[in-house]
C-alpha cells in the first residue's frame, strides 16, 4: 500500500467552477479525471495545494466541507433544540450535507448489530459505505485502496491472525480508523490494534446508560467531554450502556492517544490520535460503548457524534 498526503483528497470534494481545498495530513488517494478540467499542483516538502479550474469565466466561492459552526458545541442561537438540549438541524453538524461524495467508508462489523441507521446518517453527508461481516473480506477490502476510513466494530475474538497486520498497514498508509468496543470481551479488535500500535489495551464492563455533558475543558472530568470538532453541535451525548475503557501502559501513551470524553465512571470513553503533519498515518478515534449505535440510537447526540467523527477522521479543513 502506498503512503500519500491528504492533499490528494482535495480532488474528491465537489467543486463549483473554481474550488481550492487544503488538506491537513495524510489519507489515502483516489483521483478521477474529468473533462474540461485541468488540475494544477504546487508541491513543497510539507504541504501540497490543489487547484481545480473550469473553462467558465465566472467563479463562485469554494464548497467548504465543514459548516460554519465547526468546533462549537455550545450553540446559543440555534433555530430550535431537541429534548436533550442539542440544536436541531444538520447545519449544526460538523460536515455539510453532500460534501463528502467520493469518500468511502468500510465497516468491519464483527459483532452483529443493526447498522442501518448509522449507514443512512453517513450517506446524507455523501459517504459511500460498505459493511462486511468477516475478517477475510475486510482484509481484502482494506488492501483495495478504495477506502479512506474503516469502522471496526469489535467482537470477542479475532479469527484471522493476519487481520491486525492488515489494519495496521491500512493505517500506516494513511487510512483513518474509527474503533468501536464495548464491555469485555467485545473489545478484541480494538484492543489488539491499540496494543500493537501504542501499547494500549481496552477492558472493562461498566454499566453506564447515562448522558455526558459538554464542558469546555472537561475532557478528563467525570461525565464530561471537552471542546473538539467531533462534538460540534453537541452539548449532551449518550455514553452507551455497557462501557469499557483504554488502559494506558505508560504516561507517554496518554499524550499520544488523547482522551476527549470521560464516562460517568471516571474512565476515558472517547479518545483520539491525530498524527503529526510529517506522518503518513491516518487519524484514529476510539469509542468505548458501541451499544449507542443500535440501542437508544435517538438518545442524546449519537447520530451527530458518529457522523462528525467520521468527517473529522479525514483531516480536511475549510479554506
Amino acid at each position: 500500500m502506498v503512503a500519500i498526503t491528504r492533499a490528494t483528497l482535495a480532488r474528491q470534494l465537489p467543486s463549483q467552477n473554481t474550488t481550492r481545498t487544503v488538506i491537513s495530513s495524510a489519507v489515502r488517494k483516489k483521483y478521477t479525471k474529468k473533462k474540461k478540467r485541468t488540475v494544477k499542483q504546487r508541491t513543497s516538502s510539507k504541504k501540497r495545494t490543489v487547484k481545480q479550474c473550469t473553462s467558465s469565466s465566472t467563479t463562485s466561492p469554494p464548497l467548504q466541507p465543514y459548516n460554519e459552526v465547526a468546533g462549537k458545541s455550545n450553540i446559543i442561537d440555534a433555530n430550535g433544540y431537541d429534548r436533550y438540549g442539542n440544536p436541531l438541524g444538520r447545519e449544526y453538524d460538523l460536515g455539510r450535507d453532500g460534501a463528502f461524495m467520493g469518500f468511502n467508508i468500510l465497516i468491519g462489523q464483527f459483532c452483529y448489530i443493526d447498522m442501518q441507521k448509522p449507514i443512512d446518517a453517513l450517506k446524507i453527508k455523501g459517504f459511500q459505505v460498505k459493511p462486511v461481516k468477516s475478517e477475510d473480506e475486510c482484509i481484502t477490502e482494506l488492501a483495495s485502496n478504495r477506502y479512506q476510513i474503516a469502522w471496526i466494530i469489535s467482537s470477542n475474538q479475532i479469527q484471522n491472525s493476519k487481520f491486525i497486520s492488515a489494519l495496521t498497514a491500512f493505517h500506516s498508509a494513511g487510512g483513518a480508523i474509527f474503533l468501536f468496543a464495548d464491555n469485555t470481551p467485545y473489545v478484541c479488535h480494538a484492543s489488539e490494534f491499540l496494543r500493537t500500535k501504542f501499547g494500549i489495551t481496552v477492558e472493562g464492563d461498566y454499566y453506564g446508560d447515562k448522558t455526558m455533558t459538554y464542558k469546555e475543558n472537561g475532557y478528563q472530568q467525570i461525565g464530561n467531554f471537552g471542546q473538539h470538532e467531533i462534538f460540534t453541535g453537541i452539548t449532551n451525548l449518550y455514553e452507551g450502556v455497557t462501557i469499557c475503557h483504554p488502559v494506558y501502559s505508560t504516561p507517554a501513551s496518554r499524550t499520544i492517544f488523547v482522551t476527549i470524553a470521560t464516562a460517568t465512571d471516571g474512565n476515558s470513553s472517547i479518545a483520539v490520535y491525530d498524527p503529526p503533519s510529517t506522518s503518513t498515518e491516518g487519524r484514529l478515534c476510539l469509542d468505548c460503548g458501541f451499544t449507542k449505535l443500535y440501542y437508544k440510537w435517538d438518545s442524546a447526540g449519537t447520530a451527530r457524534y458518529v457522523v462528525n467523527a467520521s468527517c473529522w477522521l479525514l483531516g480536511i479543513k475549510n479554506v
